[in-house]
């Protein structure tokens, strides 16, 4: 019987609340809980980066995940490839080939200290059953999520946590703390409440206790107990306080399971407050708000989650959803799973490095999913992708000025403002329209880089890259006159190229739009940019804009480049430059020519031309509005007609959206000022100067 609708949300739930909770305590793992205060506060609020001086995550951008989740991945893509079992010899490869692949991306988060034992033993011949027999921390808890979703409660879910953690943590502690996370998941799973998963939990940490071989430690059953009773009354900082002097809250399995089950029972119904507490406590922070994320999601479902933390997670690429549903069908068929199965067909390297490599292996084969003709007139139509971005997020320095300031004089500004600006004016349109983002650019050490950071973490952003200690993000300044037009001078820093190897890194899947501007084919590394443009996995849609630099693109850039691009978006005055046409209509059509999408040329407040390959340009007016500041405008409408796109929309609703979203922008001041997707579904809705009344909410 295939799973409800409400199943398939609580494994989501599961599987988002693990790396939602990992994320956030990726940079306060290994602090104490006196530093975590003294650096976020009495509670960390959302994502934060690395802090530069973080022995292992220093670097690390605001939202990335660790070993946590990539482990976690991993195991459900070794169960769903393996139908339901995981060979030994499968998973110590599989986590030999992980750690090594970590280790070449520059992270030092790599394997804990009993899988790294373990896997040494077994290098040496010792039998697997052996090999873990000193295992007593928390990595088989910290990656057990996906057989609880794979796996009905009972003796059979002990048997499945045995066979998974064997190899590296084959002790009754360790088997005791897995598979009470595990029980939990999959109680919550069939619908039992916070009380019910706790109970189940217990119950199978005493039933894997006896399991594995003997070592000296606590009774982690018990221990949970215990813990989960000693907050009952308490308020949340008696709570933290309790937790971080009694339960504790370092790698062991005694303490840091007990204390995950402490903070499930102490904020049952607000998922979204518990993982942040646990993020707080201090030790092994990103462990333990992991296991309180699987479990909570698992109880209240995917939507439980703040919907700007779900796009975060979806733009690392690790197609939650998927492996789900994938685990569900174990479940459902006690194993007779597809061999392949929908999340088995990405790297299980596109984790903390959300590319993984250009070299990654499947863990199932990839040709079970084939990829789109290189060739044909139809466009590419992605449904289930995200949009990754190649060019550079900025710090605009906005002036409001009453006129343009003369020469060599001085001008009294009427408001000024700091914000977050170029690329991420796109991919925060896009984000608010429910898409997935991963910004591949460059991002750097500074107040500038900082803030991008935070606005990209606070939009729901996946960032792929560390942080670039040689230089700050650039900045953009601009001015903008009471007519809402804006000038700007950009500074150098802010077209930074990544470089032919980076470049290879970035990760297209089948179904992916990628977007390019003209700034990036402008700077110093054009040439490189443009060739990886050209040779973009036809699976993917290549959207570029050539931005008011147009004119100055090298000629040879864009020869290279053109013959690849889907679809090209820019204004009226960008489609004369590039066609030397003045006729908007003739110019869309020429732009469109050969194209497997076409050309979306940008009129301001008469709306857009959409012009698809092959067919006449089509008039999608604007709404009258009155017009504040234009700073954006552009941004706000490729990115909501790439997030149409995304959302499986043609061509026409896709653009029809982006136009009532970027006449929605253009009302406010700044340069990130895109509507959210219920907001422009509600103006859709109301159909008042908007064409065509059909447009579909997404």
């Amino acid at each position: 019987m295939p799973p409800t609708d409400d199943v398939r949300r609580r494994a989501q739930g599961a599987l988002y609340g693990l790396a939602i909770g990992d994320a956030l305590g990726m940079p306060t793992q290994l602090r104490g809980r006196r530093e975590i205060v003294e650096r976020y506060g009495e509670l960390i609020e959302g994502f934060e980066p690395g802090p530069a001086d973080h022995p292992i995550a220093a670097g690390l951008p605001a939202g990335q995940v660790t070993d946590d989740t990539e482990q976690a991945v991993l195991i459900g893509r070794l169960l769903v490839a393996g139908g339901g079992t995981v060979d030994a010899r499968d998973l110590t490869r599989a986590l030999g080939e992980w750690e090594r692949d970590v280790a070449a991306r520059g992270s030092l988060d790599l394997l804990g200290p009993s899988s790294r034992a373990a896997l040494a033993a077994l290098a040496a011949g010792t039998p697997p059953e052996e090999a873990g027999r000193h295992g007593t921390t928390n990595g088989a808890a910290m990656r057990i999520t996906p057989v609880g979703i794979a796996t009905p409660a009972g003796p059979g879910l002990v048997d499945r946590v045995e066979e998974v953690s064997r190899p590296t943590h084959n002790t009754g502690v360790a088997l005791a703390g897995a598979a009470a996370v595990a029980a939990a998941v999959s109680a919550a799973i069939d619908g039992a409440s916070v009380t019910g998963a706790i109970g189940d939990a217990i119950a199978a940490a005493r039933m894997a206790a006896g399991r594995g071989h003997w070592v000296a430690g606590a009774d982690v059953a018990a221990r949970i107990r215990w813990a989960a009773g000693s907050i009952v009354g308490l308020d949340l900082p008696e709570v933290l306080d309790v937790v971080v002097r009694l339960v504790g809250t370092s790698l062991a399995t005694q303490e840091s399971v007990p204390a995950a089950f402490a903070l499930v029972a102490a904020l049952p119904d607000d998922p979204w407050l518990a993982v942040r507490a646990a993020a707080s406590l201090g030790g092994d922070t990103d462990t333990i708000a992991a296991m309180v994320g699987a479990v909570l999601g698992a109880v209240h479902g995917v939507d439980a989650w703040p919907a700007p933390a779900v796009r975060l997670m979806d733009g690392l690429g690790l197609d939650l959803p998927g492996l789900a549903a994938a685990l569900l069908d174990l479940r459902s068929t006690g194993g007779a799973a597809d061999p392949v199965g929908r999340a088995a067909v990405r790297p299980v390297a596109g984790a903390a490095d959300p590319a993984g490599r250009a070299d990654a292996q499947p863990v199932a084969d990839p040709a079970a999913r084939p990829a789109p003709a290189a060739s044909g007139p139809e466009p590419t139509a992605p449904a289930t992708g995200r949009l990754v971005l190649v060019g550079a997020a900025v710090l605009d320095v906005t002036a409001w000025v009453p006129a343009p300031p003369p020469r060599g004089g001085d001008l009294m500004a009427t408001a000024a403002a700091l914000s977050p600006g170029g690329g991420f004016n796109v991919m925060a349109a896009a984000a608010r329209q429910g898409a997935a983002v991963l910004y591949a650019g460059r991002h750097g050490t500074g107040p500038a880089g900082d803030a991008v950071r935070r606005a990209m973490a606070a939009e729901g952003i996946a960032c792929l890259r560390r942080v670039d200690p040689a230089a700050d993000t650039g900045v953009v300044l601009t001015t903008v006159e009471p007519d809402g037009e804006r000038t700007f001078v950009t500074d150098p820093a802010a077209l930074l190229a990544l470089t032919p190897a980076e470049l290879a890194e970035v990760p297209v899947s089948a179904g992916d739009v990628v977007y390019a501007s003209g700034y990036g084919l402008l700077g110093p590394g054009g040439d490189d940019l443009a060739a990886w443009l050209a040779a973009l996995d036809p699976a993917a849609t290549l959207v570029v804009d050539p931005g008011p630099l147009a004119a100055d693109i090298p000629p040879a850039r864009l020869e290279q480049a053109g013959p690849r691009i889907d679809w090209w978006s820019g204004n009226q005055a960008e489609a004369a430059v590039l066609t030397g046409l003045a006729d908007p209509d003739r110019a869309a059509a020429e732009l469109a020519a050969g194209r497997r999408g076409g050309a979306v040329v940008r009129l301001g407040a008469a709306g857009c031309l959409l012009a698809p390959a092959g067919q006449p340009p089509r008039r999608l007016p604007a709404p009258a509005v009155s017009v504040l500041d234009t700073t954006g405008a552009g941004d706000a409408h490729v990115g909501a007609f790439v997030a149409g796109l995304l959302a499986g929309l043609d061509p026409v609703n896709a653009a029809a959206r982006a136009t009532v979203a970027a006449a929605v922008a253009v009302t406010r001041r700044g340069p990130a000022t895109a509507p959210d997707r219920a907001e422009l579904d509600r103006r859709l809705a109301s159909g008042s100067g908007v064409w065509p009344p059909s447009t579909p909410a997404i």
